[in-house]
Protein backbone atom coordinates (compact mmCIF):
# COMPACT_ATOMS: atom_id res chain seq x y z
CA UNK A 1 0.00 0.00 0.00
CA UNK A 2 1.50 3.26 -0.69
CA UNK A 3 0.56 6.40 1.60
CA UNK A 4 1.05 10.09 1.50
CA UNK A 5 1.16 11.86 4.77
CA UNK A 6 0.43 15.38 4.52
CA UNK A 7 1.84 17.20 7.61
CA UNK A 8 3.64 20.82 9.37
CA UNK A 9 6.87 20.01 10.91
CA UNK A 10 8.40 16.15 10.23
CA UNK A 11 11.53 15.42 12.44
CA UNK A 12 14.03 16.30 12.38
CA UNK A 13 11.98 19.50 12.37
CA UNK A 14 10.20 19.72 15.98
CA UNK A 15 6.97 21.87 16.84
CA UNK A 16 5.50 19.55 19.48
CA UNK A 17 3.47 15.96 20.16
CA UNK A 18 2.50 16.26 16.13
CA UNK A 19 5.70 16.35 14.66
CA UNK A 20 6.70 13.59 17.14
CA UNK A 21 3.61 11.24 16.39
CA UNK A 22 3.64 11.70 12.63
CA UNK A 23 7.22 10.69 12.55
CA UNK A 24 6.92 7.62 14.41
CA UNK A 25 3.97 6.42 12.35
CA UNK A 26 6.23 7.26 8.87
CA UNK A 27 8.94 5.40 10.49
CA UNK A 28 7.29 2.34 11.99
CA UNK A 29 4.92 2.43 8.55
CA UNK A 30 7.85 2.17 6.25
CA UNK A 31 9.49 -0.29 8.39
CA UNK A 32 6.27 -2.34 8.34
CA UNK A 33 6.39 -2.36 4.47
CA UNK A 34 4.12 0.32 3.47
CA UNK A 35 5.39 2.58 0.59
CA UNK A 36 5.08 6.11 2.46
CA UNK A 37 5.79 9.12 1.30
CA UNK A 38 5.37 12.64 3.01
CA UNK A 39 4.42 16.07 2.18
CA UNK A 40 5.78 18.57 5.30
CA UNK A 41 5.16 21.87 5.45
CA UNK A 42 7.63 23.40 8.26
CA UNK A 43 7.05 26.33 9.84
CA UNK A 44 4.29 26.67 7.39
CA UNK A 45 3.02 30.48 7.15
CA UNK A 46 0.81 31.20 3.69
CA UNK A 47 1.09 35.21 4.11
CA UNK A 48 5.25 34.86 4.03
CA UNK A 49 6.48 36.93 1.32
CA UNK A 50 9.21 34.71 0.49
CA UNK A 51 10.32 31.37 0.50
CA UNK A 52 12.77 30.41 2.98
CA UNK A 53 14.35 27.59 1.44
CA UNK A 54 14.64 25.68 -1.92
CA UNK A 55 11.42 23.30 -2.45
CA UNK A 56 13.39 19.90 -3.67
CA UNK A 57 11.85 16.14 -2.94
CA UNK A 58 14.53 13.55 -0.73
CA UNK A 59 14.90 10.83 0.84
CA UNK A 60 15.16 10.58 4.82
CA UNK A 61 15.12 7.35 6.59
CA UNK A 62 14.29 5.51 2.98
CA UNK A 63 11.17 7.61 3.01
CA UNK A 64 10.43 10.41 -0.05
CA UNK A 65 9.71 13.72 1.67
CA UNK A 66 9.10 17.62 -0.04
CA UNK A 67 9.29 19.96 2.30
CA UNK A 68 7.07 22.94 1.98
CA UNK A 69 7.35 26.42 3.02
CA UNK A 70 5.97 28.38 0.73
CA UNK A 71 2.50 28.88 -1.26
CA UNK A 72 4.86 29.20 -4.25
CA UNK A 73 5.63 25.47 -3.34
CA UNK A 74 2.58 24.72 -3.46
CA UNK A 75 2.98 23.66 -7.64
CA UNK A 76 5.92 21.15 -6.35
CA UNK A 77 3.78 19.77 -4.08
CA UNK A 78 1.01 18.53 -6.27
CA UNK A 79 3.40 17.13 -8.57
CA UNK A 80 5.47 15.25 -5.86
CA UNK A 81 1.83 14.14 -4.76
CA UNK A 82 0.71 12.87 -8.36
CA UNK A 83 4.62 11.33 -8.41
CA UNK A 84 4.55 9.09 -5.73
CA UNK A 85 1.00 7.88 -6.88
CA UNK A 86 -0.55 7.70 -3.45
CA UNK A 87 -3.45 5.16 -2.72
CA UNK A 88 -4.50 6.73 0.21
CA UNK A 89 -3.85 10.25 1.79
CA UNK A 90 -3.26 10.26 5.49
CA UNK A 91 -3.65 14.08 6.94
CA UNK A 92 -2.43 15.33 10.15
CA UNK A 93 -3.38 19.31 10.09
CA UNK A 94 -6.89 20.87 9.39
CA UNK A 95 -5.21 23.33 7.77
CA UNK A 96 -3.78 20.96 5.24
CA UNK A 97 -7.31 19.80 4.38
CA UNK A 98 -7.84 21.89 1.55
CA UNK A 99 -5.01 21.01 -0.79
CA UNK A 100 -6.17 17.07 0.48
CA UNK A 101 -9.11 17.13 -0.94
CA UNK A 102 -8.16 18.62 -4.24
CA UNK A 103 -5.51 16.27 -4.11
CA UNK A 104 -8.12 13.22 -3.12
CA UNK A 105 -10.62 14.45 -6.37
CA UNK A 106 -7.36 14.65 -8.51
CA UNK A 107 -6.11 11.26 -7.76
CA UNK A 108 -9.65 9.23 -6.78
CA UNK A 109 -8.20 8.05 -3.83
CA UNK A 110 -9.46 8.36 -0.23
CA UNK A 111 -8.14 10.63 2.44
CA UNK A 112 -8.19 9.70 6.27
CA UNK A 113 -7.69 12.75 8.97
CA UNK A 114 -5.97 11.81 12.22
CA UNK A 115 -7.48 14.54 14.91
CA UNK A 116 -4.38 15.56 16.94
CA UNK A 117 -5.64 18.47 18.75
CA UNK A 118 -9.90 18.74 19.26
CA UNK A 119 -9.61 22.61 18.52
CA UNK A 120 -13.12 22.84 19.69
CA UNK A 121 -12.02 21.59 22.93
CA UNK A 122 -9.56 24.00 22.65
CA UNK A 123 -11.62 27.22 22.22
CA UNK A 124 -13.97 26.18 25.04
CA UNK A 125 -10.76 25.86 28.03
CA UNK A 126 -9.39 29.03 26.55
CA UNK A 127 -13.00 30.46 26.80
CA UNK A 128 -13.12 32.08 22.84
CA UNK A 129 -15.54 31.60 20.12
CA UNK A 130 -13.63 32.92 17.61
CA UNK A 131 -13.66 30.18 14.42
CA UNK A 132 -9.94 30.18 13.60
CA UNK A 133 -8.48 28.70 10.36
CA UNK A 134 -7.39 25.92 12.57
CA UNK A 135 -10.87 25.31 13.43
CA UNK A 136 -12.64 25.92 10.06
CA UNK A 137 -10.36 23.28 8.68
CA UNK A 138 -10.54 20.58 11.03
CA UNK A 139 -14.08 21.06 10.95
CA UNK A 140 -14.39 20.89 7.14
CA UNK A 141 -12.10 17.57 7.40
CA UNK A 142 -14.39 16.24 10.07
CA UNK A 143 -17.35 16.68 7.64
CA UNK A 144 -15.41 15.15 4.55
CA UNK A 145 -12.65 13.07 5.09
CA UNK A 146 -13.51 8.81 4.97
CA UNK A 147 -12.13 8.14 8.02
CA UNK A 148 -11.36 9.91 11.14
CA UNK A 149 -8.24 8.32 13.54
CA UNK A 150 -8.51 9.64 17.00
CA UNK A 151 -5.90 8.65 19.70
CA UNK A 152 -8.01 8.00 22.37
CA UNK A 153 -11.56 7.47 23.69
CA UNK A 154 -11.54 10.53 25.28
CA UNK A 155 -10.62 12.40 22.01
CA UNK A 156 -13.58 10.66 20.59
CA UNK A 157 -15.84 11.74 23.05
CA UNK A 158 -14.49 15.77 22.86
CA UNK A 159 -15.59 15.28 19.04
CA UNK A 160 -19.40 13.71 19.89
CA UNK A 161 -21.18 17.19 19.53
CA UNK A 162 -20.23 16.48 15.34
CA UNK A 163 -23.06 13.89 15.63
CA UNK A 164 -23.45 10.52 14.38
CA UNK A 165 -22.23 11.52 10.39
CA UNK A 166 -18.55 12.10 12.34
CA UNK A 167 -19.20 9.42 15.10
CA UNK A 168 -19.96 6.68 12.05
CA UNK A 169 -16.67 7.22 10.71
CA UNK A 170 -14.40 8.00 13.55
CA UNK A 171 -12.20 5.10 14.83
CA UNK A 172 -9.54 5.34 18.00
CA UNK A 173 -6.06 4.70 17.16
CA UNK A 174 -3.63 4.92 19.88
CA UNK A 175 -0.54 6.76 19.21
CA UNK A 176 2.77 4.51 19.54
CA UNK A 177 6.35 4.77 20.64
CA UNK A 178 9.87 3.44 19.45
CA UNK A 179 11.76 2.16 22.31
CA UNK A 180 16.07 3.68 21.56
CA UNK A 181 19.09 2.35 23.89
CA UNK A 182 19.05 5.29 25.69
CA UNK A 183 15.74 4.93 27.29
CA UNK A 184 16.75 1.61 28.26
CA UNK A 185 19.32 2.13 29.60
CA UNK A 186 18.12 4.82 31.78
CA UNK A 187 15.70 2.01 33.29
CA UNK A 188 18.77 -0.28 33.70
CA UNK A 189 20.21 2.22 35.55
CA UNK A 190 17.00 2.93 37.81
CA UNK A 191 18.09 0.60 40.62
CA UNK A 192 17.83 2.77 43.82
CA UNK A 193 15.69 5.37 44.98
CA UNK A 194 16.68 9.07 44.55
CA UNK A 195 16.07 11.99 46.59
CA UNK A 196 17.85 14.38 44.66
CA UNK A 197 16.59 13.47 41.17
CA UNK A 198 14.50 16.92 39.57
CA UNK A 199 11.32 16.74 38.88
CA UNK A 200 10.44 17.35 35.40
CA UNK A 201 7.85 19.60 32.95
CA UNK A 202 8.02 19.34 29.17
CA UNK A 203 6.15 20.77 26.80
CA UNK A 204 4.64 23.76 24.86
CA UNK A 205 3.85 26.88 27.54
CA UNK A 206 0.48 27.07 27.26
CA UNK A 207 -2.97 27.84 29.43
CA UNK A 208 -3.99 24.44 27.82
CA UNK A 209 -1.08 22.83 28.45
CA UNK A 210 -1.56 24.01 32.19
CA UNK A 211 1.46 26.20 32.30
CA UNK A 212 -0.22 27.96 35.01
CA UNK A 213 -0.91 24.79 37.10
CA UNK A 214 2.83 23.82 36.59
CA UNK A 215 4.10 27.00 38.53
CA UNK A 216 1.25 26.36 40.91
CA UNK A 217 2.71 23.00 41.49
CA UNK A 218 6.44 24.02 42.12
CA UNK A 219 5.73 26.79 44.21
CA UNK A 220 4.25 24.37 46.59
CA UNK A 221 6.61 21.19 45.59
CA UNK A 222 9.60 23.54 46.40
CA UNK A 223 8.22 25.05 49.38
CA UNK A 224 7.77 22.08 51.09
CA UNK A 225 10.79 19.99 49.75
CA UNK A 226 13.64 22.12 50.55
CA UNK A 227 16.56 20.09 48.54
CA UNK A 228 13.72 19.37 45.66
CA UNK A 229 14.85 21.05 42.26
CA UNK A 230 13.25 20.86 38.78
CA UNK A 231 13.47 21.03 34.93
CA UNK A 232 11.18 22.93 32.56
CA UNK A 233 12.03 21.53 29.42
CA UNK A 234 9.66 23.35 26.73
CA UNK A 235 8.68 26.76 25.72
CA UNK A 236 6.95 28.26 22.65
CA UNK A 237 8.54 27.37 19.29
CA UNK A 238 9.01 30.25 16.97
CA UNK A 239 7.77 32.47 19.31
CA UNK A 240 10.41 33.63 21.50
CA UNK A 241 8.17 36.49 23.46
CA UNK A 242 5.64 34.69 24.53
CA UNK A 243 7.68 32.34 25.97
CA UNK A 244 9.75 34.80 27.85
CA UNK A 245 6.36 36.37 28.96
CA UNK A 246 5.72 32.53 30.88
CA UNK A 247 8.99 33.25 32.36
CA UNK A 248 9.07 36.15 33.59
CA UNK A 249 5.44 35.35 35.00
CA UNK A 250 7.25 32.05 37.13
CA UNK A 251 9.96 35.01 38.05
CA UNK A 252 7.33 37.15 39.33
CA UNK A 253 5.62 34.67 41.47
CA UNK A 254 8.70 32.60 42.65
CA UNK A 255 10.95 33.41 45.42
CA UNK A 256 14.35 34.42 44.66
CA UNK A 257 15.92 30.78 46.59
CA UNK A 258 13.28 29.15 44.95
CA UNK A 259 13.65 30.58 41.42
CA UNK A 260 17.60 29.35 41.71
CA UNK A 261 16.37 25.65 42.29
CA UNK A 262 14.20 25.34 38.63
CA UNK A 263 15.99 24.95 35.50
CA UNK A 264 14.85 26.24 32.50
CA UNK A 265 16.38 24.40 29.26
CA UNK A 266 13.95 26.48 26.52
CA UNK A 267 12.84 24.30 23.40
CA UNK A 268 15.15 21.49 22.77
CA UNK A 269 16.24 18.61 20.33
CA UNK A 270 14.88 14.82 21.12
CA UNK A 271 18.69 14.01 22.46
CA UNK A 272 18.98 16.69 24.69
CA UNK A 273 15.45 16.05 26.08
CA UNK A 274 16.33 12.25 26.18
CA UNK A 275 18.94 13.89 28.97
CA UNK A 276 16.73 15.03 31.14
CA UNK A 277 13.98 12.13 30.89
CA UNK A 278 17.12 10.11 32.07
CA UNK A 279 17.82 12.44 35.15
CA UNK A 280 14.78 12.96 35.98
CA UNK A 281 12.78 11.81 39.70
CA UNK A 282 9.35 11.82 38.03
CA UNK A 283 7.30 13.96 35.13
CA UNK A 284 4.75 16.78 36.28
CA UNK A 285 2.02 16.72 33.31
CA UNK A 286 -0.36 19.69 34.09
CA UNK A 287 -2.83 19.84 31.01
CA UNK A 288 -6.06 20.57 30.89
CA UNK A 289 -6.80 18.66 28.23
CA UNK A 290 -4.44 16.04 26.11
CA UNK A 291 -6.00 13.63 23.28
CA UNK A 292 -3.33 11.25 23.75
CA UNK A 293 -0.57 12.23 26.16
CA UNK A 294 2.64 11.56 24.80
CA UNK A 295 5.32 12.97 26.75
CA UNK A 296 3.86 11.17 29.61
CA UNK A 297 4.21 8.19 27.56
CA UNK A 298 7.95 9.37 26.47
CA UNK A 299 8.76 9.44 29.92
CA UNK A 300 7.55 6.31 31.56
CA UNK A 301 9.65 4.34 28.42
CA UNK A 302 12.80 5.89 30.39
CA UNK A 303 11.24 5.04 33.70
CA UNK A 304 10.33 8.01 34.78
CA UNK A 305 7.33 7.51 37.10
CA UNK A 306 4.39 10.39 35.79
CA UNK A 307 1.67 12.48 38.07
CA UNK A 308 -0.72 13.83 35.68
CA UNK A 309 -4.12 15.63 35.85
CA UNK A 310 -7.29 13.52 34.44
CA UNK A 311 -6.78 15.45 31.21
CA UNK A 312 -8.71 14.04 28.05
CA UNK A 313 -6.79 10.86 26.88
CA UNK A 314 -4.05 11.17 29.87
CA UNK A 315 -5.50 8.31 32.28
CA UNK A 316 -5.58 6.06 29.39
CA UNK A 317 -2.10 6.42 29.35
CA UNK A 318 -0.87 6.55 32.60
CA UNK A 319 -2.47 4.12 34.59
CA UNK A 320 -2.81 5.39 37.91
CA UNK A 321 -0.61 3.69 40.59
CA UNK A 322 0.97 1.04 38.17
CA UNK A 323 2.85 4.20 36.14
CA UNK A 324 2.19 7.21 38.33
CA UNK A 325 -0.29 9.41 39.99
CA UNK A 326 -3.32 10.58 37.92
CA UNK A 327 -5.71 12.95 40.12
CA UNK A 328 -9.12 12.11 40.95
CA UNK A 329 -9.87 15.74 40.04
CA UNK A 330 -8.78 18.46 38.13
CA UNK A 331 -7.14 20.48 40.68
CA UNK A 332 -3.87 22.03 41.81
CA UNK A 333 -3.87 21.11 45.09
CA UNK A 334 -4.38 17.57 44.12
CA UNK A 335 -1.69 17.53 41.30
CA UNK A 336 0.75 19.16 44.00
CA UNK A 337 -0.13 16.78 46.95
CA UNK A 338 0.99 13.47 44.09
CA UNK A 339 3.82 15.82 43.30
CA UNK A 340 5.22 15.87 47.04
CA UNK A 341 4.12 12.60 47.77
CA UNK A 342 6.30 10.78 45.13
CA UNK A 343 8.81 13.14 45.99
CA UNK A 344 9.01 11.91 49.51
CA UNK A 345 8.52 8.50 49.15
CA UNK A 346 11.62 7.69 46.30
CA UNK A 347 11.43 3.88 46.65
CA UNK A 348 7.37 4.02 45.52
CA UNK A 349 8.55 6.32 42.55
CA UNK A 350 10.99 3.82 41.91
CA UNK A 351 8.72 1.12 41.75
CA UNK A 352 5.76 3.34 39.11
CA UNK A 353 8.40 4.01 37.04
CA UNK A 354 9.87 0.44 36.82
CA UNK A 355 6.11 -0.71 35.85
CA UNK A 356 5.32 2.44 33.74
CA UNK A 357 8.55 1.10 31.63
CA UNK A 358 7.31 -2.25 31.48
CA UNK A 359 3.91 -1.04 30.59
CA UNK A 360 4.90 1.62 28.02
CA UNK A 361 7.13 -1.38 26.06
CA UNK A 362 3.95 -4.00 26.82
CA UNK A 363 1.04 -1.84 24.94
CA UNK A 364 2.08 1.32 23.45
CA UNK A 365 5.31 0.31 20.93
CA UNK A 366 4.82 1.19 17.34
CA UNK A 367 4.77 -2.90 16.97
CA UNK A 368 1.56 -2.93 19.43
CA UNK A 369 -0.02 0.87 17.84
CA UNK A 370 0.16 0.21 14.46
CA UNK A 371 -2.30 -2.75 13.25
CA UNK A 372 -5.22 -0.18 14.21
CA UNK A 373 -4.13 2.26 12.13
CA UNK A 374 -3.36 -0.56 9.02
CA UNK A 375 -6.69 -1.46 9.77
CA UNK A 376 -8.58 1.26 9.53
CA UNK A 377 -6.40 2.06 5.69
CA UNK A 378 -7.41 -1.22 5.17
CA UNK A 379 -11.15 -0.86 5.16
CA UNK A 380 -10.63 2.14 2.36
CA UNK A 381 -7.97 0.01 0.40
Amino acid sequence: MRVLHLTRDLPPRHAGGLSTAVGGLVNASARDGLTVSVLSFDAWRPTRTAATSPCEPGTENGVAVLRVTHLEHLGAARAFARDTRPELLHVHHGMLWPLAASLREALGVPAVKTVHVVQREMNALRHTTEHTRSLAGQEAALAAADRIIVPSRAAAAALAPYGETVAARLRVAPHGIDDTPAARASVAARTKPNDYAPLLAVGRFDHVKGTSELFGVLLRALSRIRNATAVIAGGVPANLRAELQWRRRWEAEAPAQMRERVRFTGWIEPDALAKEYAAAGLLVVPSRFETFGLTALEAMLFGVPVVAMPAGGLPEVVEHDVAGLVSAFPEVEMLAANTIGLMRDTPRALQLGRQGAALARRRHLWTHALPAIRGVYAELV
